[in-house]
């Protein structure tokens, strides 16, 4: 903690950011933003940090601050190589502060990011757990898939905590707001709760790093990393998409190659 937050002064000090995000020492670990040098010695880093702070990168009040520095541990760093690839970071204003565990890692630029991950985090795999829970859901029937799933989005208000939560999620306006066509109801019912929650997975497939904060910011505690999971899987075994490591890799729902499988068409 020592570390990180001598680094994170001496980028304040140096004028190489005007704005440090991190986590504030105190309890829930919230974020906090850091705008003097003298801020920093409320920075903190452990396991209790589960919010993706790439996830400010993309409001207007934070891009109006660039260059900005952020604490990320590994998924987070593979957020911010996704928001490289996507061209949603102007090249050279976002910094990692890059801590794991009880680590302070180093200060790296978009390419030091992509670097170390490839070096330190080339095997990086979701949980245990999280794989048992996978396993164990897709040893079910599709039918029985599909009345697990909609018992838990049942319990959904529609509150979009998980949007908000995601740095995948920077549409300036999302589909669940547009009502000249409404493509998806706006009620926290059935049909509409469905189609929210698989389509918010479906746009983060081959995208999502797998961070948790999703999940960990629903109010409901709705299983979303065990979707985010099993699409994760599907990506890697049918595409080969490991997001997150190349900050030039096309995004898996944006590209097509003629070498794609297409036998699923009929």
């Amino acid at each position: 903690m020592k570390a990180l937050r001598e680094a994170a002064e001496k980028l304040l000090r140096e004028k190489r950011v005007s704005l440090v995000i991190g986590y504030e020492d105190r309890k829930g670990r919230p974020a906090f933003f850091a705008a003097k040098p003298e801020d920093c010695g409320r920075l903190a880093y452990d396991a209790s940090c589960r919010q993706n702070l790439a996830a400010y990168l993309g409001k207007p009040e934070i891009r109006a601050r660039l260059p900005v520095a952020v604490v990320a541990p590994p998924a987070v760093l593979r957020s911010i190589v996704v928001l490289t690839a996507e061209s949603q970071l102007p090249p050279g204003q976002v910094l990692a502060l890059a801590v794991d565990g009880d680590s302070f890692l180093g200060t790296f630029d978009a390419a030091g990011v992509a670097e170390l991950l490839r070096a330190k985090y080339s095997t990086l795999a979701p949980e245990p757990a999280l794989l048992e829970r996978v396993q164990g859901l897709l040893q079910k029937s599709p039918a029985e898939r599909a009345a697990f799933w909609e018992a838990e989005f049942s319990k959904c208000t529609r509150c979009y905590a998980c949007r908000a939560a995601c740095p995948g999620c920077y549409c300036s306006r999302c589909i669940v707001e547009k009502n000249a066509p409404q493509w998806i109801s706006t009620a926290a019912l059935g049909h509409g709760n469905y189609t929210w929650s698989v389509m918010r997975a479906f746009h983060q497939s081959g995208r999502c790093t797998l961070c948790g904060a999703c999940e960990a910011a629903c109010p409901q505690g709705l299983p979303l990393m065990l979707l985010n999971a099993v699409l994760d899987r599907e990506a890697l075994e049918e595409f080969g998409s490991r997001p997150g490591y190349d900050p030039e890799a096309k995004p898996l729902i944006g590209s097509w190659s003629a070498d794609d499988d297409h036998s699923y068409m009929r």
